[in-house]
């Protein structure tokens, strides 16, 4: 029998489901590029900015009270205070070097060694070889003194930081030198190219389908929005599909180029806005 709330519960189901796929297939990407803790912390501080930012468009000129705040939130007012009060705020995350040197619990046990007297050699200045454990100043030490995770191992934090060229492990010494302080998360400048435009891609995307949400309330004209696949694609065939399509798109491109161009101003103005389209192909396994 149904009830009043299913109709409401169905379209919080949906959106549910939605946000859910696309940050499972973020977070899928962020693994080892980015800690959960931190994640957390840059989506709450952004929660926050935004949410502010919109009830003040509510109420032009006027403070907004955290009681509101923390309603749209769902943050009690202390973690709202909390928030507001860090220096970061309404900074962005990218600029903040504490953020960078955390953004792992591999970077942070660098930062640490790099940069902390204890495991600093005093007359060089650089990162001091550590015994492994055994001593006030060894790697175990590092790890204790630079996260705050618990369970985590000596060596898981060994093989992950030389997997990476960031150290080089003596066995037989059981010590460990750090030879790289950078944790990089990518292999390569073609990985840290692709997640920049990739990325760039799917903000625009969203901004898209914001604008498309609110376009009805606001009396405006929605953007072109549509999409095009199929469920049922045979996995033989998918290699041709995917050289016919890249050809498509490639003259698609060109095309696309061809119609902005008589658009582009030639200054950088103030008022200038951003517009364009994305085009990419996808995969997904059933």
């Amino acid at each position: 029998m149904a009830t009043p709330s299913e109709p409401v519960l169905h379209d919080v189901a949906i959106l549910t489901r939605a946000v859910e796929n696309v940050f499972r297939k973020l977070i899928r990407m962020l693994i080892g590029k980015m800690s959960a803790k931190k994640l957390q912390e840059m989506v709450q501080v952004i929660f926050v900015e935004e949410a502010e930012a919109n009830l003040k468009l509510e109420t032009p000129g006027k403070n907004v009270p955290l009681s509101t705040l923390a309603v749209v939130t769902g943050l009690d007012t202390r973690t709202l205070t909390r928030i507001k009060s860090k220096h970061s705020y309404l900074k962005p995350f990218h600029e903040e070097k504490r953020f960078l040197s955390e953004i792992t619990p591999e970077c942070s046990v660098l930062d640490v060694w790099e940069s902390s007297s204890k495991y600093r050699d005093s007359k060089t200045g650089k990162p001091k070889t550590l015994a492994i454990q055994g001593s006030p100043s060894s790697f175990k030490a590092l790890i204790a003194d630079s996260n705050s995770t618990r369970g985590v191992t000596v060596t898981s934090f060994l093989q992950r930081l030389e997997a990476s060229r960031s150290i080089v492990v003596n066995k037989a010494e059981n010590s460990v030198r750090m030879i790289d302080k950078r944790y990089t998360p990518f292999e390569s400048e073609d990985q840290t190219e692709n997640i920049k435009i990739g990325m760039a891609a799917v903000c625009n995307l969203v901004d898209t389908i914001s604008h498309n949400l609110n376009a009805p309330s606001q009396s405006k004209q929605s953007f072109y929005q549509k999409g095009c696949w199929t469920h049922r694609l045979d996995k033989n065939d998918n290699e041709k599909l995917r050289l016919l399509l890249k050809r498509f798109l490639l003259k698609t491109d060109e095309k696309a180029r061809k119609v902005m161009k008589p658009f582009e101003q030639d200054v950088v103005l103030s008022d200038q806005v951003t517009a364009g389209i994305s085009m990419f192909y996808f995969e997904e396994d059933l």
